[in-house]
């Protein structure tokens, strides 16, 4: 008997120790990117976000340049395209409105990182093209990762972006989480997916705990939403004059 208690306790401990590190495997990122380091990465952990265009958000930190844009703003056109701010990574959210021009003005970007939200069965959007210079895409879901570096030795700059949900009950992506850092510190910036109502608004910050700043949609162009110690404001304008920012100690 005691043999066979003995056996069903190692039986248990050994579908734990599986199930743990099925769940330690989905915990990391769905994809990994090594940047190209450039002169300028480095230095103080201070950044911006800065107003680039109708519908273009152009974020730095430490040499890091990521531009936001929605699929359904003014400057995601084939001609517009062009006319982009360079970037190390491009974020696209999903048209609010309608507009929608598929992926053909993301052609233009040669081999750079593009982060799309994973269409469902039943999106009209078209599947991703494969090109050897085309733009790279990353298609994510809720609760998908990606993780990018750049620089060089131990001086990296390093960026976690997380797919994730709007209020409980949820599935689909409602935005994503923009976490950049170096060794020291980190500053997180949510990005909407979702033009958001004044209810939305104010309790934002209670469902995105540890987020700094929320970059929003809206007609007239982005809103920004500070969010540390903040429970309730009204978002304002982005500019061309930027907004900035510094990492904080975690």
């Amino acid at each position: 008997m005691r043999n066979g208690v003995g056996l069903g306790v190692v039986a248990v401990a050994l579908l734990l120790a599986l199930v743990c590190e099925a769940g330690l495997a989905q915990m990391g990122p769905r994809y990994v990117i090594d940047a190209a380091a450039g002169a300028d990465v480095g230095g103080p952990a201070r950044g911006s976000v800065q107003l680039a265009g109708k519908g273009l958000a152009l974020i730095r930190f430490r040499g890091l340049r990521v531009l936001a844009v929605g699929a359904d703003a003014d400057a995601y056109s084939a001609e517009s395209v062009r006319d982009w701010p360079a970037a190390d990574l491009v974020l696209v959210t999903p048209a609010n409105v309608g507009r929608y021009d598929g992926l053909a003005p993301l052609a233009a970007l040669r081999r750079l990182p593009v982060i799309l939200v994973e269409p469902s069965d039943s999106a009209t959007v078209p599947p991703l093209p494969a090109s050897d210079d085309g733009p790279r895409y990353y298609p994510m879901q809720t609760w998908d990762a990606l993780h990018l570096r750049k620089g060089r030795s131990q001086d990296k700059t390093w960026l976690r972006v997380t797919a994730v949900p709007g209020r409980p009950g949820t599935a689909h992506v409602a935005g994503f989480v923009l976490e950049m850092g170096n060794r020291q510190t980190s500053y997180r910036l949510y990005v909407s997916c979702e033009a958001l109502g004044a209810d939305d608004i104010d309790g934002l910050s209670r469902r995105l705990p540890g987020a700094d700043l929320a970059l929003l949609p809206a007609r007239d162009g982005p809103m920004l939403l500070p969010l540390r110690r903040v429970q309730t404001g009204e978002p304002s304008a982005l500019t061309t004059a930027g907004y900035p920012f510094s990492a904080i100690r975690r």
